[in-house]
């Protein structure tokens, strides 16, 4: 059925301007209002739905198309004018996951170097058409339009930089077809429901459904678009002995990055990992504020069990938190309970580890005017926060990684012997090589067993320079269920870092040695133990009982398989259960996924585990106060009687 072209607000028109049905926006106006209007004409009839025309960029008129064709049920198709460009589109259909006029101008607007990459929602005039036979060169692309029409989502820009199609994707910060923020239901999430999830056929940690996700090429094909994105690049760093790709998602503050034998491995993976550190803003989800914890208490996870600060870190020139107590406003996230339960209040530092609070609701509550840049109340990481095809598949592996990080720091606390893996027992082809790797570059790979009370796989591994002083030695992990995965994982960490060239020197960072609180930044503990004086501390957890990689954790990866009986949701009960063994029996679940992972069949979440020992970098960060499982840990050790923060950790 024919389509109509939309009818702008009232404003005379000349004599000259369009006909009768057709109609322009309200930045459109003369004769060739009316000549782009009747060549457009063939649009309206290719396919159903309206068209509204317009010259550059007007925000509230875009809008105003979209509610109404959103009410019709009817698609619609934006076509802007620029001073030498006509971008058709995108074809805008309810409910498909093909992006607006909206989502395309936010797109372009946030890539790098645009002119408006900084302000990328400001509403903006366009000069009047100046590109001689632009009007001419429209022709031959309707009859193109004609015998392929615009899919949901598609543009054809005409004129500009490249005459092509595009494809859009919906963005979860456009003002046009997406949910306003300031309006989102603050009201508590329904409990999770617990359902079967297929897994796939590498195990039941993955599911069946995101599979395809890694097949060559199709993720470039669904995101990567030099201008409007999302992803608009996957570079190839020619550097690093291996394929390493990076993925750049300009509206995500982090990129992409992954390492493989291939670049056809390395680069789906680097795209996902763009797609996860998206998350971490809260793009869609309602923010609670500004309230106390003593006013929410019935409601709230008490932030006195996600690690404290001593009074020492908080007077210190170098903290980036503000003290709280619980009568002081916060703002707050929602997150579900994993069994279940009534959904709990998070702070939303923790919820989402970029959070801003300008954006929030407690920001003029505490501006300070400190010369350093302080968050509120927490300085969180990315440790938790995971993706997978489902919710459950997103939590399953943010428990791997707070398992990973908590063995980690509580082993490096403690600074005692740790088992060491006999290399002779790693015979996985890709691992041999990684080994080699690390060798050739003058350092011994010792794989310790990292493992605490939470029993999963967890392996640190840890190279030790042999032929010079420095940099002395680096550090990583890896966890999950499966030990020959966790001991290949552990070691692409560490074969990045021994590869990676040295850009400080020792002088750079003798101070931090010196002074401990002057460690600032995650790359500062990693600098710090490439010095030749650490060296001693980062050996302390040497000398342990040597064990075969198949007897450092019995009965791994089977374990895990045949209580999952192939679903992921039983996977993921399992491994809470490992927690609640070591006395974490709450795990909480932050949906940080927005629409644009959804429509990639993606989810985004952070698992929340009061009690656990958290990853932050800094010195005077680190939220080691208040936590009974680590002073647990740490008691018949150097460290019972020190005071927190220790000595900062070397993880990168």
């Amino acid at each position: 059925m024919p389509g109509e072209i939309m009818t702008a607000p009232a404003r005379p028109q000349p004599a000259a301007g369009p006909d009768p049905e057709v109609a322009t926006g309200p930045d459109l106006t003369g004769p060739a209002a009316g000549e782009w209007a009747r060549a457009l004409l063939p649009l309206v009839a290719a396919r159903p739905g309206s068209l509204s025309l317009n010259r550059g960029w007007n925000p509230d008129w875009e809008r105003e198309r979209v509610d109404a064709a959103s009410a019709g049920g009817r698609p619609h198709l934006s076509v802007r004018l620029f001073g030498g460009e006509v971008l058709i589109g995108p074809y805008w259909v309810p409910g498909a996951e093909g992006g607006c006029a909206g989502c395309a101008e936010l797109r372009s607007r946030v890539v790098a170097g645009h002119p408006l990459a900084a302000d990328p929602l400001r509403p903006v005039s366009r000069p009047a058409m100046r590109r001689p036979f632009l009007l001419e060169m429209l022709a031959p692309v309707l009859r193109s339009l004609d015998e392929r029409p615009l899919e949901a989502g598609e543009l054809y820009a005409l004129g500009g930089p490249s005459s092509r199609r595009h494809l859009v994707r919906r963005s979860a910060r456009c003002r046009v077809c997406a949910a306003d923020p300031a309006g989102l239901d603050p009201a508590p999430p329904a409990p999770w429901p617990v359902r079967r999830i297929l897994a796939g056929p590498d195990g039941p940690t993955r599911g069946a459904d995101g599979a395809g996700l890694l097949g060559p090429g199709l993720l470039r094909a669904r995101t990567v678009d030099p201008r409007f994105g999302p992803v608009d690049r996957v570079v190839r760093e020619a550097s690093p002995p291996y394929a390493m790709s990076v993925a750049s998602l300009p509206e995500s503050l982090a990129m992409g990055f992954a390492r493989a034998g291939t670049f056809a491995d390395a680069e789906p993976v680097a795209i996902l990992e763009a797609y996860e550190r998206l998350g971490g803003f809260p793009h869609e989800a309602a923010v609670v504020g500004a309230v106390s914890y003593r006013e929410v208490a019935d409601r709230a996870v008490d932030p006195g069990t996600l690690g404290q600060y001593t009074e020492e870190q908080l007077a210190h020139p170098g903290s980036r938190v503000t003290p709280y107590s619980p009568d002081t406003p916060m703002d707050w996230v929602w997150a579900r309970d994993l069994h279940g339960g009534p959904s709990s209040l998070v702070p939303a530092e923790i919820g989402f580890y970029q959070y801003d609070h300008r954006f929030g609701r407690a920001y003029d509550t505490v501006r300070r005017s400190d010369s350093r840049a302080r968050t509120f109340y927490f300085h969180d990481s990315s440790s938790g926060c995971a993706l997978g095809s489902s919710p459950e598949e997103a939590v399953l592996h943010s428990l791997f990684e707070l398992a990973e990080r908590d063995a980690f720091l509580n082993a490096w606390h403690r600074a005692a012997p740790l088992p060491t893996i006999e290399l002779s027992s790693v015979t996985d082809p890709a691992s041999r090589r990684l080994l080699d790797l690390i060798d050739a570059h003058g350092f011994d790979v010792h794989l310790l067993v990292a493992t605490g009370d939470i029993d999963l796989p967890v392996v640190w591994s840890l190279a030790v320079n042999r032929e010079q002083p420095f940099p002395a030695s680096f550090s990583a992990a890896g966890s999950g269920c499966d030990p020959v995965a966790v001991a290949r994982t552990a070691l692409w960490e560490l074969a990045q870092l021994v590869t990676d060239p040295v850009t400080w020197t020792r002088e750079d960072i003798e101070p931090m040695f010196a002074d401990p609180w002057l460690v600032d930044q995650l790359h500062d503990h990693l600098k710090l133990y490439s010095l030749p004086e650490a060296l001693p501390r980062v050996v302390s957890v040497l000398g342990g009982r040597r064990v075969a990689l198949r007897d450092a954790f019995p009965a791994w990866p089977h374990r895990l398989r045949e209580a999952a009986g192939g679903d992921v949701r039983r996977a993921l009960d399992f491994t809470a259960g490992l927690f609640a063994d070591a006395g974490l029996e709450r795990v909480l679940m932050v949906d940080q996924s927005t629409r644009e992972h959804r429509d990639l069949g993606l989810a985004v979440a952070k698992a929340v585990v009061p009690g656990i020992t958290p990853m932050c970098f800094g010195q005077p960060q680190q939220r080691l106060s208040g936590l009974p499982r680590l002073a647990a840990a740490l008691a018949g050790t150097p460290a019972e009687h020190r005071k927190a923060p220790y000595d900062p950790h070397p993880f990168p």
